[in-house]
């Protein structure tokens, strides 16, 4: 605690960094004397301050210049300094960022822009992860190098005094290869790029304006059926002739009566009195008009209609025989996707006021389910394994076993990549204009789409670039997998379909144990820390050694699941009329069930040994690689359980609740909402210009506030 102490102590004062160097600037000591005994007593602050040697500030001329105009104007300069980031307490709970007003750096002070610094904390157990963040209002003038430089000559003075305190140089902006201590606002530029990405957009909400307002007309022109007298049953027939809904019936000609194409000889229409009069027939016939086919470009744009698109989205219908419950446990696989996101995110951003606080929950038992939150992942491997499976194995049996390849990989690649790579265009071009605030210094400018965007439209981002972090939306390692998943998948299908069942565990075996001896070698050579959260894995990140890149994002340590999905598939699709005696029926669902919840919890929970509070004990080096290698495997059959047993009524209550009609529109919506809900919560981390203090409540109350807008916005 000493040295957090003396660490405060010390930048009590930081704010006034830019007095110090004042005086080489000044040709009028006393004036300045003066302004700073009326500043400081503006802050309760004691003057003179100690005297500091001259130094050359190795700033640029208009840098230099604007500081001398800076302090000749103490008025102004008060602005300055009220806008600056102080000391606040609570640093030694983790309160490191220490923002200042960016609202009144920017909006109110004038000829400053606002910057922000990165030092070294020497508070344990933060280190080089989380540094100390100092919000600086400067003139616009004075660039990143000028700052820099100004505060590299400050902590040389603090030297003096045997203070040491280091600039942190961190690559803020995703995919920038140069690291720098201290970064400014910059504003967004209107470049090609944008303005493309904005007419693209304009475009699209153009198309579904004008495919509504088509849908609006059509129904609105659609004929009616005929107008029928229903008072005795009878449909009065004027001027010798039948008016029909489908063309106008010859006089003297009899006409049938038709349902749903099927015609009604008894419906005869008695014979035709004189012109003038009016006879009736003996039963009351309707006769609708066919709808007229629209043409190719009324479907192009009806394909755009907000209200076709949000009937087929909020429809619950299902066809018989669907397998229901997979809509349940896609949804809440996603909600648990984003609530891993918002507790990952927010420390990340380094904001939380009470950073320690953050750090002790991960001890708590009831922090692993979102501690462990990577899982919900290994839920979608698990679930497209089993479609792929199921829906192929099922059109091949159709087929004589034929698959044909190219429409297979085209319809994947079409149904996925539109959407995938406009999300992607938007967050490269115009997420910079969605907010702004001390934290958006990250989202400035984003190098790693401009440099990787391509490596997203081949689905190889998880290989290329080696570093997770440099890769464009990181958050798309995910897609890539499951796309490499989806291409060796007909090898399965074949393998499956000529050899039955042996077939499929063999291709199935082979697979999963070159992925479980990978996965094992790479935890074993590198000695990876499988409990995430753990001092261990943080160990790791200050060494260097990055287990994301490793291990996390391939698809050769990830695929377990999806081969767990894919043999489900075909399990549910052969054994249909697989059927059992009452009572072992009664013990194998038992049995299965307690399997399944085994696994499950064992898999979310056994990590707690290794991070709670009292008595923590690191997993061994056997461990961390039992864990690592097989874990996800565990996690996979205990959902194929689920789902099994919920096809086959076996489910109970947990069938219910998955089953629900509810889900359905929501389960449509999973795919764009994982592609989008990274930018939501971004966005509004970023733009905060305050701390906050980390709660459980917050937490809630900010999933549910990121849930909301997702959804919403798909």
């Amino acid at each position: 605690m000493a040295a957090c102490s003396s660490f405060a102590v010390v930048f009590f004062s930081s704010f006034l960094v830019f007095l110090p160097f004042a005086a080489p600037l000044s040709a009028s000591p006393g004036l300045l004397s003066d302004s700073y005994s009326q500043i400081a007593q503006k802050f309760g602050l004691s003057f003179p301050f100690p005297v500091i040697p001259s130094l050359s500030l190795n700033v640029s001329v208009q840098c230099n210049y604007s500081l001398h105009n800076l302090f000749s104007n103490p008025t102004l300069l008060e602005y300055y300094l009220d806008a600056t980031g102080k000391p606040p307490s609570g640093i030694l709970v983790g309160n490191l960022a220490w923002l200042g007003s960016y609202e009144e750096c920017t909006k109110y002070v004038p000829g400053a822009h606002y910057c922000m610094a990165f030092f070294d904390t020497p508070i344990q157990p933060l280190t080089k992860a989380f540094p100390l963040q100092w919000g600086i209002c400067a003139p616009k003038q004075c660039d990143e190098h000028d700052l820099t430089n100004l505060v590299d000559k400050f902590l040389a003075f603090l030297k003096l005094v045997n203070i040491t305190i280091e600039l942190s140089p961190r690559v803020a902006e995703a995919g920038s290869k140069e690291a720098k201590p201290i970064y400014c606002k910059k504003e967004p530029e209107y470049t090609t790029g944008v303005i493309i990405t904005l007419t693209l957009c304009g475009i699209i909400l153009s198309l579904c304006l004008v495919g509504t307002v088509l849908d609006v007309l059509i129904s609105f022109f659609k004929p009616r059926p005929s107008t029928v007298n229903k008072s005795d049953g009878f449909m009065p027939i004027r001027n010798v002739s039948i008016a029909t809904d489908n063309d106008q019936a010859p006089p003297h000609v009899p006409v049938f009566g038709k349902h749903d194409g099927i015609s009604d000889n008894s419906q005869m229409i008695h014979s035709i009195p004189p012109e003038g009069t009016v006879s009736y027939s003996s039963s009351l016939t309707s006769f609708p008009e066919q709808p007229k086919e629209p043409n190719v470009v009324a479907k192009f744009l009806l394909c755009f209609s907000l209200i076709q698109n949000t009937n087929r989205i909020l429809s619950t219908k299902v066809p018989p025989g669907a397998i229901t419950s997979i809509n349940g446990m896609r949804v809440l696989s996603m909600w648990w996707v984003i609530l891993g996101h918002c507790y990952a995110f927010q420390v990340m951003t380094g904001l939380p006021s009470n950073l320690f606080t953050f750090f002790g929950i991960i001890k708590r038992f009831t922090f692993e389910a979102i501690g462990n939150a990577t899982f919900s992942v290994d839920s979608f491997f698990f679930l497209s394994g089993f479609l792929v499976a199921y829906l192929s194995l099922r059109h091949m049996q159709k087929n004589n076993g034929q698959l044909p390849l190219f429409s297979y990989y085209f319809h994947r690649f079409w149904r996925l990549t539109p959407t995938y790579m406009f999300v992607l265009l938007f967050w490269n071009k115009l997420t910079v204009f969605l907010g702004e605030g001390p934290n958006w210094l990250n989202y400035q400018s984003d190098e790693a789409c401009n440099k990787y965007w391509w490596t997203n439209l081949l689905y190889i981002n998880n290989f290329y670039p080696t570093k997770f972090g440099a890769s464009c939306m990181g958050w798309a390692w995910y897609l890539a997998n499951d796309m490499q998943f989806y291409i060796i998948a007909p090898a399965i299908l074949f393998m499956a379909y000529r050899f039955r069942l042996v077939g499929m565990l063999i291709i199935v075996g082979v697979l999963m144990g070159a992925s479980f001896i990978t996965t094992a070698i790479i935890f074993a050579h590198y000695d990876l820390a499988a409990v995430q959260l753990g001092a261990e894995a943080q160990a790791e990140a200050v060494k260097g050694i990055d287990a994301s890149s490793l291990t996390y994002v391939k698809p050769y340590c990830r695929i377990a699941p999806y081969l767990v999905g894919m043999l489900l598939g075909y399990i549910v699709l052969h054994f249909r009329d697989w059927k059992m005696p009452k009572v072992r029926t009664y013990m194998f669902n038992v049995a299965g069930w307690c399997v399944a919840i085994v696994l499950a919890l064992s898999t979310l929970y056994g990590e707690y040994k290794a991070v709670r509070k009292d008595n923590p004990k690191p997993f061994t080096r056997t461990e961390n690689i039992i864990y690592g290698t097989f874990s996800r495997c565990a996690w996979g059959l205990a959902l194929a359980w689920v789902i099994f047993a919920c096809h086959r009524g076996l489910g109970g209550l947990v069938d219910k609740i998955l089953s629900a009609h509810f889900w359905i529109p929501l389960s449509r919506l999973t795919y764009c909402a994982y592609l989008v809900h990274p930018i939501v919560l971004l966005t509004y981390l970023g733009s905060l210009e305050t701390n906050h203090n980390y709660s459980d409540v917050l937490i809630v109350s900010n999933n549910s506030n990121v849930l909301s807008k997702t959804f919403y916005s798909n």
